[in-house]
């Protein structure tokens, strides 16, 4: 529950927990977003104009059913 807080009110402490566990493949694009609270779209844009490298298309099973989840919430936001 603290660290959530922390994260909560540490937008950059967030940004780079979350950017760092998707550049390492820990967390799909997907799921990132949804960490962010932004739209995957939006996120993936903000991505290339930093110059991180997109990882496209799930890896296994686990992370296509993260990425339908994830785009599942959103949807019904």
């Amino acid at each position: 529950d603290a660290l959530e807080k922390i994260l909560e009110t540490e937008g950059d402490l967030r940004w780079s927990l979350v950017i760092n566990a998707y550049r390492d493949g820990e967390i799909s694009l997907g799921k990132a977003a949804e960490l962010l609270h932004l739209p995957q779209i939006v996120l993936r844009d903000r991505l290339i104009e930093l110059g991180i490298p997109l990882h496209l298309g799930p890896v296994d099973f686990a992370e296509a059913k993260a990425e339908a989840d994830a785009l599942d919430k959103w949807l019904d936001q």
